[in-house]
């Protein structure tokens, strides 16, 4: 018997970040907003728990995500469930969009079919926050307001399926490191109101969204990222001047219903960045874990229009 399961990305439409707590996490504020963007994930019984992908920016062992939430799951329900899963890839690596949380939780709703557990949701995401501060939410999926750590949860209503521009360079941004720079500019920082967000999609108004969406990240990672601010600045240009980072970056998105920007984005940034020779790659040591960036390779930009979605999973 084997289970497949499509689990979608998501974006901030609202991210506030607040102080930092006394366990060194920080309160979130945020209106969290599944996307039709997704990677493929299917289980089948085994004699051992492992997992398979042909991503090899995925590792195979114990460190990933997936078989950390079966073997929390494993502990909660007190029984073995020996599995392997397939993991088709689809939504980038630490691009800010949620990837391992989103197959976190799909691993979570794909034991609960296979071995059935017959847990709610609710009950599976007890389980999750134990496994990373977005799965909770990736259980829920479509348009929810998240609080605390990730942990607190609450359903909203989900937005039309509007466009959705996401652009990730070739690099990454350490969370971690970038909580830390929040902590060092704290005074500096904008914050957000994710209810006027909510109050905006509830009346069906785009124009409203845009103009109330933000995100604490933006700013203090756009200074230490020159070609963060190019990629913006061009869409500026093209009068698309509403650009977010989604988490902690470094995918930025923009809402938008033109599907044909793709290409005249890339010419843009062709002459703007000679070589696709990011600024970035060259500032950072990929094994540096101090650093803000992860160096990744001088190729082009992902770019990729998609819509918002009002469901965060499909089995």
């Amino acid at each position: 018997m084997c289970y497949t399961a499509k689990v979608n990305a998501k974006i901030n439409l609202c991210l506030d970040v607040k102080a930092k707590r006394p366990d060194g996490y920080h309160e979130i504020d945020s209106l969290f907003h599944s996307i039709q963007l997704s990677d493929t994930l299917s289980i089948k019984k085994a004699n051992k728990k492992a997992i398979y992908s042909k991503n090899k920016q995925i590792p195979l062992n114990r460190n990933n995500v997936v078989l950390k939430a079966i073997l929390t799951l494993e502990r909660d329900v007190g029984r073995e469930l020996n599995c392997t899963f397939s993991l088709k890839k689809n939504i980038p690596v630490s691009a800010g969009l949620g990837g391992g949380s989103a197959n976190a939780a799909g691993a979570l709703l794909l034991a609960n079919k296979l071995f059935d557990l017959g847990l709610t949701i609710e009950e599976l995401a007890l389980t999750a926050k134990k496994v990373g501060a977005d799965v909770p939410f990736m259980l829920y999926g479509g348009s929810c307001l998240v609080r605390g750590i990730g942990e607190k949860v609450t359903r909203s209503v989900p937005a039309p399926p509007w466009g959705l521009l996401l652009i990730k360079p070739p690099f990454g941004i350490r969370t971690k490191v970038a909580y830390e720079l929040l902590d060092n500019e704290s005074k500096a920082l904008l914050h957000f109101n994710p209810l006027e967000v909510e109050k905006a999609i509830v009346s069906r108004d785009v124009d409203k969204v845009k103009k109330e969406i933000g995100n604490t990240f933006t700013e203090p990672i756009l200074k230490k990222c020159p070609s963060l601010r190019v990629i913006t600045d061009t869409l500026g240009e093209m009068g698309v001047e509403q650009v977010n980072i989604s988490g902690s970056g470094p995918t930025l998105y923009a809402l938008t219903e033109n599907c044909n920007i793709i290409e005249e984005l890339e010419d843009r940034l062709k002459d703007k960045i000679p070589k696709w020779k990011w600024p970035e790659n060259h500032i950072a040591g990929k094994y540096n874990r101090g650093s803000l960036i992860v160096r990744g390779k001088n190729i082009k930009p992902w770019i990729h229009f998609t819509t918002l979605s009002s469901s965060g999973w499909r089995l």
